[in-house]
């Protein structure tokens, strides 16, 4: 099996809380991010941008995710306010994933594009297990709220999809089950 075969079927995601140093080196993330970059994209719009999350902003994204979490539930308990905070501390690097999406394009329907910044993040996720490194992709509804987009200055037609907590796995949850292809597949 070559080794794009071996990590498209070996592809997993790991638990952020459980991702350790070592993380990637700056060859490695340039590498991944290359990766990424190759994706489809109809009309070479790039419809997506990666932001990387340095170590000294930690303290400040935990603050973001914890208003983020505020905001799209007032009411949460304490305790789940910290665990949103915890997040910006997990994993030796982080990376955000940015889909920009030009809603009225003459040309490129809103789906190819959004299927671009999927291709993206699938190729940085295939580029990581390749090169031996874990990822979490940590996302959710309260990315999209304000305080996101105010903290990261994302233009109208930008979209903060994820977050990548890249790192050394000590630890792997359960492997997932993969749907039988045979369910998914139909003849016309």
């Amino acid at each position: 099996m070559s080794d794009f075969y071996q990590a498209l079927f070996t592809r997993r995601s790991a638990s952020a809380k459980h991702l350790v140093a070592p993380g990637p080196d700056e060859a490695t993330i340039a590498a991944l991010l290359a990766a990424a970059a190759h994706a489809p994209d109809h009309g070479r719009l790039a419809p997506f941008r990666f932001i990387r999350i340095r170590e000294e902003s930690r303290p400040r994204f935990a603050g973001v995710l914890a208003a983020a979490a505020l905001e799209e539930k007032p009411d949460l308990p304490a305790a789940e306010v910290e665990r949103a905070r915890e997040k910006a501390f997990q994993a030796p690097c982080l990376i955000a994933v940015i889909a920009r999406i030009v809603a009225d394009h003459p040309k490129i329907p809103a789906s190819d594009q959004w299927l671009s910044a999927g291709c993206a993040l699938e190729n940085l996720l295939l580029a990581a297990t390749a090169k031996g490194v874990a990822v979490a992709v940590r996302s959710g509804k309260a990315l999209e709220m304000p305080a996101v987009r105010a903290a990261f200055a994302l233009a109208g037609d930008e979209h903060f999809c994820c977050f990548l907590a890249l790192g050394t796995a000590s630890e792997w949850p359960p492997q997932k089950p993969k749907p039988d292809v045979s369910s998914l597949t139909s003849h016309w």
